[in-house]
């Protein structure tokens, strides 16, 4: 019911694939370093679909002859919403829920505060994620007698459960979620693999689109509508079927700004690289990391104001792409005075 609410209310987004592979690039070099708000947020409630995985949940499952075998499941999508469980009571009077919460470093569930503010996230994979770029025979998931099932047998089930369920069918599954704290902070590097990882790389990619103004503007956001005749008939599917409607009939589509879009060329060498099934290729594009920097919103204030009443005007961190252009056989020497040399073609033109 949580999930249903809140995607009903939900903003929709679309990321594309040079703006999830900067998000998944910066995040490789260190998660967001400021302090978790709900500022960043670009909608209360929203769903995201990304062009190209921004990470994989990695399975080693047992089959029953004893050997293992490894499964990628990608995640490309996410909703969010701000939460609290003052928001859910119990029927009785003066009755409350207890939410528990699980994490790293926690040696077992621990109860929420009730006055707890923070932010909900959802991550979603393809319905068929199993199935991506395998051939009919490979292994793609084990039943719980340690049974292989075969790429063939999983696209075989789907298409059984479609005709079956068309109601409960979609191109997205549910995998995993996460609620993140206003005030906490992310690990400097998560672990690959983690909701805690996916997360972060979810709110560089807010980050980023805050940044569509001035000299270090990021990103472009165009609206894109159905045609009038289209929704009308959407919206009276959903109606006949007793549905919610989810979001507002808008999907933005976010893309990086033209003066700091990499080459197409750089882009597909990635895009060859990626399987769908794994994290996002970004190496091409962005041969250096993007960098954090604090850059603080009314620097008048470091003038007048003294060092006490420092602290209460805001910093705010950006994402920041280097910008690379020239032989890219030659080495580079970037701020702080490490050299890094490209493996790449020299007639190629770096923009990263």
């Amino acid at each position: 019911m949580t999930e249903a609410s809140r995607l009903a209310k939900a903003r929709t987004y679309s990321l594309r694939s040079n703006g999830t592979g900067l998000a998944v690039a910066a995040v490789a070099g260190s998660a967001p370093r400021e302090k978790i708000t709900t500022d960043r947020l670009p909608s209360p409630a929203g769903l995201m679909i990304f062009a190209d995985p921004i990470g994989s949940d990695v399975e080693q499952l047992t089959l029953s002859d004893g050997t293992t075998a490894e499964i990628h499941t990608p995640i490309v999508a996410v909703s969010w919403s701000e939460w609290s469980p003052k928001d859910y009571q119990l029927l009785g009077e003066g009755e409350q829920l207890m939410w528990l919460r699980n994490g790293a470093g926690y040696d077992r569930p621990r109860p929420v505060p009730h006055d707890f503010h923070g932010i909900w996230m959802t991550f979603y994979a393809p319905r068929t994620a199993d199935t991506i770029g395998r051939a009919p025979d490979d292994i793609v998931a084990v039943d719980s007698d340690g049974v292989p099932i075969t790429a063939s047998q999983s696209r075989l089930a789907n298409a059984r459960f479609e005709r079956a369920s068309k109601d409960r069918w979609g191109p997205l599954a549910w995998h995993q979620e996460i609620i993140l704290g206003v005030d906490e902070v992310f690990a400097e590097h998560p672990r690959p693999g983690s909701a805690q990882q996916w997360a972060s790389v979810v709110y560089t990619a807010w980050q980023i689109m805050q940044q569509r103004s001035g000299k270090n503007q990021l990103v472009e956001i165009e609206e894109v509508r159905l045609p009038p005749a289209v929704r009308k008939k959407a919206k009276e599917e959903v109606k006949r079927a007793g549905k919610k409607r989810v979001g507002d009939g808008v999907v933005r589509v976010v893309d990086l700004a033209a003066p700091v879009r990499p080459s197409t060329k750089s882009s597909d060498r990635d895009a060859e690289r990626s399987d769908g099934r794994r994290t996002v290729e970004w190496s091409c594009r962005w041969p250096v990391p993007p960098y954090r920097r604090w850059t603080c919103t009314n620097p008048y204030l470091h003038h007048k104001l003294s060092d006490d009443a420092r602290e209460y005007h805001e910093h705010r961190e950006e994402v920041m792409p280097f910008k690379i252009k020239g032989p890219a056989d030659k080495p580079l020497r970037v701020k702080g005075g490490t050299t890094f040399t490209f493996d790449v073609p020299t007639d190629d033109t770096l923009e990263k």
